[in-house]
């Protein structure tokens, strides 16, 4: 007998819930294109495919459900948590590892900051008791600084995920931590001096930039030099 297609699931999935297939349809057709994007954008920056199990992992859950949130909004449906069940219930098996654990688990402690080597990060704080804040996003360079930082005060510890290069790191006697996501599409010009972005130069003393972004055409003179 003929197995099932990965649609036939959907729809019989998405049936238990009474929705249509039509509905269903027009609910993944947003995820599957934000897949698409994504996948296009790993594939011209990294040379590689990405992977369900990764993606998922560089969205996390709270990302993941604010698409599914836009998705059933997109297919008239109130409730993105039955899309994000829907999905998940038809969804390939995770990949695994010699000791079976899904590779987005795969962590190491960070030795050197220069690991995390993604020019631009998403990150956001999550904090166990008051969820997670709104993410920013920062360059490459900002949180290989930030890492160093609080590793050197012996405040703080990192960890990377090598599949998916997220960094989940902790600064100071903060009881949350920070999640930082890789989000290469999102990278902005640096400046020429410290290589942070131009938003970064605020509060230069706080944040390791120098005190005047300065673009790569701008006449660099001895004065302004490091």
């Amino acid at each position: 007998m003929d197995q099932p297609t990965r649609e036939q699931l959907l729809h019989a999935e998405a049936a238990k819930y009474g929705i249509a297939p039509a509905v269903i349809d027009r609910a993944v057709s947003v995820i599957a294109a934000v897949q698409r994007r994504d996948r296009a954008d790993y594939r011209a920056n990294f040379g590689g495919e990405l992977t369900p199990d990764r993606w998922l992992a560089a969205y996390g859950v709270s990302g993941f459900q604010e698409l599914c949130t836009r998705a059933a909004h997109h297919a008239g449906l109130p409730d993105g948590d039955v899309i994000m069940r829907i999905v998940a219930a038809v969804a390939p098996a995770s990949e695994t590892r010699e000791d079976d654990r899904p590779v987005q688990f795969w962590a190491c402690p960070i030795t050197d900051p220069a690991e995390a080597t993604f020019p631009a990060y998403r990150v956001t704080y999550e904090d166990p008791q008051e969820g997670h804040c709104t993410g920013f996003d920062w360059s490459g360079i900002l949180l290989r600084r930030t890492l160093r930082e609080a590793t050197a005060r012996r405040q703080g510890a990192a960890c990377l995920e090598e599949a998916t290069g997220i960094v989940v790191f902790t600064d100071g006697d903060l009881r949350g931590v920070y999640v930082a996501r890789p989000a290469p599409g999102r990278a902005q010009p640096g400046c020429v001096r410290c290589g942070q972005w131009e938003q970064e130069h605020t509060l230069h003393e706080r944040f390791g930039s120098c005190p005047q972004f300065v673009t790569a055409d701008a006449p660099l003179t001895a004065a302004g030099a490091l």
